[in-house]
């Protein structure tokens, strides 16, 4: 018998290539901005603003409407305080990060309908604990920090 020809495996691949380089483009950070910049402005905000407007800041940069954010109400600094505390195992199986020491406040904004730019989001507030990822700082991030946060992994 002969062996079956894989004729599909030549447009398979460019197909796979497609969606790969598509899902990098929605999730990719803003080429001037640092990690650890663009994890301060999809997740920091010391005092809650509504999803409307921030999701819009958000989204401008990334030019589609993000499913799903979770805005964490602490400065900067005591988020990166966080990546000090011992390390664990990401969702990802790295070993990056860091759980905070206690709840916070947060805002988690989901999209519920819309298309870019007139994305619409509900909005719900929470008190939780949050796991980080966190990497050495870049040289355009200050070197306040041994280690920035640069990846909101999970809302516990």
């Amino acid at each position: 018998m002969a062996p079956a020809r894989a004729g599909f495996c030549p447009l398979l691949l460019p197909l796979l290539l497609g969606l790969w380089v598509a899902e990098d483009l929605v999730s990719a950070k803003p080429k001037h901005m640092t990690s650890a910049q663009w994890f301060e402005t999809q997740h920091v905000q010391p005092s809650p603003q509504g999803c409307r407007r921030t999701m819009g800041h958000i989204n401008q940069h990334t030019k589609h409407c993000k499913g799903l954010n979770t805005f964490l109400h602490e400065s900067f600094s005591s988020v990166a305080t966080t990546c000090q505390a011992p390390s664990i195992a990401c969702k990802n199986g790295h070993e990056n990060c860091h759980q905070s020491k206690g709840p916070v406040s947060l805002t988690t904004c989901e999209l519920t309908s819309g298309r870019y730019p007139d994305c619409r989001y509900k909005e719900k507030k929470l008190h939780a604990s949050y796991i980080i990822a966190c990497d050495p700082p870049q040289k355009e991030d200050s070197g306040k920090f041994h280690l920035v946060p640069v990846h909101l992994d999970k809302v516990l």
